[in-house]
């Protein structure tokens, strides 16, 4: 494990740099992100919230739900090691979150690049075109509060898509990766139902000095050898996070079970939240294009 690790992380230190300027954020649109990816169980669909940060060139995706969750874990377990009646036998008991988006997606229209970070115990960053959508704009109108929308509806990655989107907030941008419309995608959903990201608001955040660029600590990688560490991953979960430690790009942002001695940890009992997303998958977004 530790040699391929190793491999790896001297091809992704040979990849060359990701330059894109900073930009501000200015907008934030809210969606509720539901998908149905267990058709065995599609009465209980993957429910995340998802937001979208907008700026004038440039936009970033990623998960409210993911960021709550984490914030919860950290202080799970920061709270029980400061009350512990013996510190030096820890028994920690944590609600274990359930399936949560690990990617932001940074699209930049100018440059027609789309920049996808993910998780997978350290912080990876692959470069791709800006995916062209060919939308056909229809003549149906539908108002969400006081944005007033138009039809468009298109094909990708093997779904075909119903957005509404809004000439009125100049961004073409969109949740995920879709994008290419003139105005702010505010809800689209494909026409199964089976992913439907659900306007759930939008407000001016051009005061609150928030910038929009990938990290630059990230490591930067490739579609291909990212889907090498996927991999290796699923073949070994106990393992490669403890051969992935020290490789670059770790971001902490609270205590962290990795951060408490193991030899001072007595048990660890995980409850399940009632609430958890389930992380069968056997529908996923991108489906295989048809031909």
């Amino acid at each position: 494990m530790k040699k391929l690790l190793f491999t790896l992380a001297c091809t992704l230190c040979l990849t060359s740099g990701f330059a894109q300027k900073p930009d501000v954020a200015i907008g934030k649109a809210t969606y509720e992100l539901t998908h149905i990816r267990d058709t065995a169980n599609r009465e209980k669909p993957y429910k995340e919230t998802m937001v979208l940060l907008l700026g004038r060139n440039a936009s970033v995706y990623r998960s409210v739900t993911k960021q709550l969750q984490d914030e919860m874990l950290s202080s799970q377990i920061a709270s029980q090691v400061k009350n512990a009646t013996d510190p030096n036998h820890l028994n920690l008991t944590i609600t274990g979150g359930g399936a949560v988006t690990n990617e932001e997606f940074y699209q930049y229209a100018n440059t027609k690049k789309l920049y996808t970070e993910q998780q997978i115990v350290n912080y990876y960053l692959v470069e791709e075109a800006l995916p062209v959508i060919n939308w056909k704009i229809g003549t149906d109108t539908l108002s969400f509060g006081t944005l007033h929308c138009q039809k468009a509806t298109g094909i990708f990655k093997g779904r075909v898509y119903e957005a509404w989107f809004c000439p009125e907030l100049p961004f073409r941008n969109g949740p995920w990766k879709l994008n290419g419309l003139p105005g702010l995608i505010v809800e689209v959903a494909d026409t199964k139902r089976e992913v439907i990201f659900k306007f759930a608001g939008f407000e001016d955040i051009s005061n609150t000095n928030q910038t929009i660029l990938p990290p630059a600590a990230d490591i930067k990688t490739t579609v291909k050898d990212l889907q090498r560490l996927q991999e290796a991953r699923a073949k070994d979960p106990v393992g490669f996070p403890k051969a992935s430690n020290g490789g670059g790009g770790t971001r902490i942002t609270g205590m962290r079970m990795g951060d408490i001695d193991p030899s001072k940890i007595q048990s660890i009992t995980v409850n399940k939240s009632p609430t958890a997303n389930a992380r069968e998958n056997n529908n996923p977004m991108e489906l295989p294009e048809k031909k």
